[in-house]
C-alpha cells in the first residue's frame, strides 16, 4: 500500500461510514426487534431493501474494516491488546453493566424483567455475570450480551486476540480460507454470526497481509463491482419482494458482501467532493451502544398501541422509529459530549 493519496482517501472514507453503517443497523433492529403481527406481505416488501438488505450490510462493514484497521497497524500483537482492552474491552464491560444495573433497579422497585425467557427472580450471581457473555442461551453460536448489539464487539475482541493466528492462516492458505469460511456462511442458516465474523474479518484483513490498498483496488475495478453489485442487489430484493428461490439466503449474503466495495467507493466519491461531518463519525459508537433499548421501547409501544393498524400505518411507524431513535441516540451523544466529556470519553473507548 504504498499509494499514500489512495492511503488518506481510504482513511477518510472509513471514517465516513462509521455513522452510515451505524444508521444501517438500526434500520434492521427497528424491523427485527419487534415483529408485525400477520402475514403483512406488503409491509415486508416495502421495508426489505431498507431493513435486510441495508440493514444486514451494517455489521459485516464493521467487521471488514475492524480487520483491515487491526492488520494495517504497524504496532506489535501486545501493543494492539492494550489498545483494543480501552477501545473495545472497557466500553464492552461498562455498556453491558448499565444495563444489568437498570434490570436490577427494577426489579428492587418491584418490576423483575424476563430475559431471554427467564424471569429474573430465578437469577443467581452466576446469572448475572454470564450476561455480559450471554444472555442464557448459546443458540447455535448467535448468544447475545445483556446488550445485544455488543456480540459485535465481543465477538471483535475475540478475532483481536486470536489475530496472530489468523495472519498465519490466511498468509499461507490465501485465498482458500476465505473461499471455505465463505461456502460455511452461505450454507449457515439463521443469524450465522460465528462465520460472518471470522469470514468479513478475515477479508478486512487480507488486504493489508498482502500489502494491497482495497479502496484502489475497488476504484481501478470499478465497472466490476458497480456492476456484480447492482446484478445481487436486484437479485436479492427481487427475490425477497417477488418471485423466491430455492437459493434467497445465498443470493442474500452474496449481495451483503458486494455491498462493501460500493459503499467504500461511495464514501470516498462523498468525502473527496467535500459532503461530510465531523460530529456524525464522532457519535457512531455511542449511538451504536444506546440506540437499541429505544429502538424496542419505540416499536413495543408503536405495535401494541396501533395493533389493528393497516400495513401502510405500520410502515410509516417502521420510518418515524428509525428516524426517533437516530435522533434521540445522537441527542445522547450530544448531552455526554457537552456536559459529560470524561463520562463519554470513557464509554466510547476515548473515540
Amino acid at each position: 500500500m504504498n499509494n499514500s493519496n489512495y492511503t488518506i482517501r481510504l482513511s477518510a472514507a472509513i471514517t465516513w461510514l462509521r455513522f452510515p453503517m451505524i444508521f444501517f443497523i438500526i434500520m434492521l433492529h427497528c424491523y427485527s426487534v419487534q415483529r408485525v403481527e400477520g402475514a403483512n406481505d406488503l409491509y415486508f416488501r416495502i421495508l426489505y431493501p431498507f431493513s435486510l438488505w441495508l440493514g444486514e450490510t451494517g455489521v459485516p462493514g464493521f467487521f471488514f474494516i475492524s480487520g483491515f484497521l487491526l492488520f494495517m497497524s504497524k504496532k506489535n500483537y501486545l501493543q494492539k491488546l492494550q489498545t483494543r482492552t480501552h477501545t473495545l474491552l472497557v466500553p464492552y464491560l461498562l455498556w453491558n453493566f448499565i444495563l444489568v444495573v437498570i434490570y436490577i433497579t427494577l426489579y428492587v422497585v418491584g418490576h423483575p424483567q424476563n430475559i431471554n425467557g427467564r424471569s429474573m427472580t430465578e437469577y443467581g450471581v452466576i446469572d448475572y455475570i454470564r450476561l455480559f457473555w450471554d444472555r442464557g442461551s448459546f443458540d447455535d453460536g448467535n448468544f447475545v450480551p445483556i446488550l445485544c448489539p455488543l456480540w459485535y464487539i465481543r465477538n471483535l475482541i475475540i478475532m483481536v486476540i486470536l489475530s496472530p493466528l489468523l495472519y498465519y492462516i490466511i498468509r499461507y492458505t490465501r485465498e482458500l480460507f476465505l473461499i471455505a469460511i465463505a461456502l460455511w456462511w452461505m450454507t449457515t442458516n439463521n443469524n450465522a454470526f460465528i462465520p460472518q465474523t471470522i469470514l468479513f474479518f478475515s477479508l478486512g484483513a487480507y488486504f493489508p497481509i498482502f500489502g494491497v490498498n482495497p479502496l484502489e483496488l475497488f476504484t481501478k475495478c470499478r465497472t466490476f463491482f458497480l456492476t456484480t453489485f447492482s446484478l445481487f442487489a436486484i437479485a436479492d430484493i427481487m427475490s425477497h419482494v417477488a418471485m423466491g428461490t430455492p437459493w434467497n439466503l445465498q443470493i442474500h449474503r452474496f449481495a451483503l458482501i458486494f455491498n462493501i466495495p460500493v459503499l467504500l467507493l461511495l464514501a470516498d466519491w462523498c468525502t473527496r467532493h467535500s459532503y461530510s461531518s465531523k460530529t456524525l463519525p464522532n457519535a457512531a459508537f455511542i449511538v451504536f451502544c444506546v440506540h437499541y433499548p429505544i429502538v424496542v421501547i419505540l416499536r413495543k409501544l408503536c405495535i401494541s398501541t396501533f395493533i389493528y393498524a393497516n400495513e401502510f400505518t405500520h410502515i410509516v411507524l417502521y420510518f418515524i422509529c428509525v428516524i426517533a431513535s437516530t435522533f434521540i441516540s445522537l441527542g445522547i451523544f450530544m448531552v455526554l459530549e457537552r456536559y459529560f466529556t470524561k463520562l463519554k470519553s470513557i464509554l466510547s473507548g476515548n473515540r
